[in-house]
């Protein structure tokens, strides 16, 4: 295979990748040299000729951080930047040790990006004489990273759309075969320093000739997430990469406010939204970028897989579909199974094992709802990735104590596929036969920061497990003594950000051997009509996902920070209207009742999440359907 037909081949998979999941890019490697000693005066660039075992270093941490594209230290490498220290004449050797330096890191599994920043040079004098000295540096440039190995080529940080055009053009020319991702900085009002809003940026960029495009640096994750939200839509992937925020002076000291627990939480919101590429910017460190690890394996990217083909891509567990005895009836799985099949209307709200070892109030908890009318409670699995008593311990207490099933959440994420298949066998054999299936929160920065994420199956993958198990066929296509009964459930977000992915997942978690779905908190009736219209194809029973809201502060919170979970202006006025208290929590439910009604003839039942251990709120809405 020729050198041109290697690369056009990984410039598809690149692209294929990308649509089967996200790829985490490394942090800041400035930011990283001056970490360790390189004062700012010298040339951060030259450092891959006279301290090549540095450089290698910074980009060996971020790959062990987890990401799996690698940026070349070539942000500043072009003839204009590089001849205020006098080494414009080593451009193209300077940019071709980046990028075989950073291709020692990434090894056979990573991918490369090569680094390239603005010139230095006014954007108004690109379309003079100017314009060949520029369009001579860069092609010098990229040729030195496509010749050192780079696998794509990055354009980072343009503010004027002149260059970055400009800069597509070259690199469309000099480089044809490989990806192309084009990203700019904006401003905090979230437009470039000529007022251009993203939606035009994004539109300019795909109609040049950009593979990738996105936002990068900013001032923190909020204005990048804002910028790059605006950008989705035009199938063309969509890269976000903030940096730590603004730096601020405390004490004496220079720090950047976007510690690695806050930037992860961005990372999640930022792909859940669909973004496809994250990573750090300015004030970044392997921290960051192991922060944002677990997100984007939760996401389906793989964190050793990146440059591989469809074929060699395979999950690394494949679950075997083969032909078993019958499934059990569903009226003969469970009590929970039975009343659903016979289309009663049932109510299950979500109760968290102790964090200690004292099941006491979860056990006093089922009771109270049991009087009050509840069918079935959940257990959530290690909630926002805590640590907390074994769900399944809780969940059999209580069906013994209270004589009240549960629904038991199976997360993904704590198990690889031998401890999965042990707990469900152990879960059936004590007689636990409701199931959530979920793929599981990743791990977060907090007591536990460097707990591995498994992952081994993500939700669509285990629901096949038990699908197969319930017809008497182990993982590995062998068969069991006996099949199991489970009644299970899937998770679904009506509102999701990227909507149609969400969709598309339904269908396979039906498709894999859903027999329900318990949906994420919604709040606008109209995002569920949508939503219940758009599954009707689907043989699915749906309990409705309620949160009350518990004051005017909390409705503000998930609001703004939860994606997913926008809440209608009128509920925000309501609410800000009665404040927080008991008056705040007696308008939650009236809201959260509202919705219930309004879907009450197309729904099967409720799923209600009372908010900060607040359960007298679940009988309280259930008050409506007296």
């Amino acid at each position: 295979m020729t050198r041109t037909s290697e690369t056009a081949a990984r410039k598809a998979r690149f692209l294929e990748i990308l649509g089967h999941g996200p790829l985490l890019l490394d942090g800041a490697v400035g930011t990283e040299f001056y970490r360790r000693g390189i004062f700012l005066t010298r040339n951060f660039e030259e450092l891959n000729l006279s301290q090549p075992h540095l450089v290698l270093r910074v980009h060996s941490d971020y790959v062990n951080a987890g990401a799996n594209v690698v940026t070349t230290n070539s942000y500043g490498a072009n003839r204009f930047r590089l001849a205020r220290f006098g080494l414009e004449e080593k451009c193209g050797e300077i940019n071709r040790a980046a990028a075989e330096l950073a291709r020692e890191a990434a090894g056979a599994t990573h991918w490369v990006a090569g680094s390239i920043g603005p010139s230095g040079l006014d954007p108004a004098r690109l379309l003079g004489p100017e314009g060949d000295a520029f369009a001579a540096s860069m092609t010098e440039q990229i040729e030195g990273l496509a010749a050192g190995g780079a696998d794509l080529i990055l354009l980072e940080t343009f503010t004027h759309l002149t260059e970055i055009q400009r800069a597509i053009e070259v690199a469309r020319r000099s480089a044809p075969d490989l990806p192309l991702i084009a990203t700019m900085r904006f401003e905090p009002d979230e437009k470039l320093i000529d007022g251009s809003e993203p939606e035009a940026v994004a539109d300019a960029l795909k109609a040049w000739g950009a593979d990738v495009l996105g936002a990068n640096c900013g001032k923190g994750p909020d204005i990048v997430f804002n910028v790059a939200k605006r950008m989705l839509g035009r199938d063309v992937p969509v890269l976000a990469r903030p940096n730590a925020g603004t730096p601020e002076q405390l004490e004496g000291r220079t720090i950047y406010v976007a510690n690695p627990e806050y930037f992860g939480v961005y990372g999640r919101r930022m792909l859940k939204a669909g973004i496809r590429i994250v990573g750090g910017c300015c004030g970044t460190n392997p921290a960051h970028i192991h922060a944002l690890r677990g997100a984007v394996r939760m996401m389906g990217g793989g964190l050793d897989t990146s440059r591989q083909t469809a074929e060699e891509r395979k999950p690394n567990v494949e679950v075997t579909s083969a032909v078993g005895v019958p499934r059990v009836p569903v009226d003969e799985r469970s009590e929970l199974a039975r009343r659903m099949d016979a289309g009663k209307f049932v109510v299950s709200v979500e109760v968290n094992p102790p964090l200690g070892l004292d099941n006491q109030k979860s056990i006093d908890t089922a009771r109270m709802l049991k009087d009050a009318g509840v069918d079935v409670i959940n257990i959530a699995d290690g909630p926002r990735a805590s640590v907390r008593m074994s769900n399944l311990a809780s969940a059999v207490m209580v069906q013994r104590e209270v004589g009240m099933e549960v629904i038991l959440h199976v997360c993904c994420r704590d198990r690889n596929l031998l401890g999965l298949q042990s707990d469900l066998l152990g879960a059936h054999a004590l007689g636990v036969r409701n199931l959530v299936i979920i793929t599981g929160d990743p791990p977060k920065m907090g007591d536990y920061p460097d707990a591995t994420a498994v992952y081994d199956v993500d939700s669509i993958g285990l629901l096949g497990i038990v699908a197969n198990l319930n017809r008497g066929i182990d993982p590995a296509g062998k068969s069991m003594d006996e099949p199991t009964r489970f009644w299970v459930a899937t998770g679904a977000e009506p509102a999701a950000l990227d909507y149609d992915r969400e969709l598309q997942r339904l269908e396979r978690k039906a498709a894999a051997g859903a027999d329900f779905v318990m949906t994420q908190p919604v709040y606008d009736p109209k995002t569920i009509e949508r939503f219940l219209n758009d599954i009707r194809h689907l043989d699915l029973k749906v309990l409705l996902g309620l949160l009350p809201l518990a004051s005017d502060r909390n409705a503000k919170f998930i609001h703004e920070n939860i994606p997913g979970m926008r809440i209608p202006e009128e509920y925000r006025r309501r609410m800000d209207a009665v404040g927080g208290g008991p008056a705040g929590r007696a308008e939650g439910v009236k809201i959260a009742q509202e919705a219930l009604l309004a879907a009450r003839d197309r729904i099967h039942g409720a799923y209600i999440m009372p908010p900060l251990g607040r359960y007298e709120m679940a009988p309280a809405i259930l008050e409506c359907l007296r």
